[in-house]
């Protein structure tokens, strides 16, 4: 995984200099982390705790929210859409239909409380948690969409705080 993220960690670091750029990076970042992007967005925090930069992780904190807030929004208008057609594609395999029964079951009984936490543990992908809370919330029923936008924003507020300590944390016992 080391490899596959060296790139990144390369193009964040040319960027680093220039605080300005390297907050909208962060944005679309988290934004495309949010949409399709398999990777934590916790990359983006890796220079600025490093150099102990704690300014610059406040800045970098609300662009990570904010991006993440925006990618969800986008996630939860597409779940709208195709609620319907992915109820209908179900009904053709019993696996399926399961499928679609035990996560709309699991979005309502969690609901936003659910999500935030899932989306509080640091170092795990946003994706699959804002397409399951998007797309098996029955007719926008198990939550609204500004609830569920307050949360993911919260959640990535929480996320990088609990990063935070735990580097605190960590550099305090070596």
């Amino acid at each position: 995984m080391a490899d596959a993220l060296t790139p990144l960690i390369d193009f964040l670091t040319t960027l680093y200099t220039n605080p300005i750029a390297y907050m909208v990076v962060v944005f679309f970042y988290a934004v495309a982390v949010a949409i399709i992007l398999p990777i934590p967005i916790e990359v983006a925090l890796l220079l600025p705790l490093a150099f102990n930069q704690w300014d610059y992780i406040t800045g970098i904190t609300l662009a990570l929210a904010t991006g993440k807030t925006v990618g969800a929004w986008l996630i939860f208008v597409l779940g709208l859409r195709v609620e319907g057609p992915i109820r209908a594609w179900s009904t053709r395999w019993r696996f399926a239909a399961w499928f679609v029964q035990k996560a709309e079951k699991f979005v309502a009984k969690t609901g936003m409380a659910g999500l935030y936490v899932l989306l509080s543990i640091p170092l795990m992908s946003d994706t699959i948690p804002i397409y399951l809370y998007s797309f098996f919330n029955p007719e926008g029923q198990a939550f609204e969409r500004n609830m569920f936008l307050i949360s993911n924003f919260l959640a990535a507020l929480n996320r990088v705080a609990i990063l935070v300590v735990l580097f605190l944390i960590g550099i305090s016992l070596f």
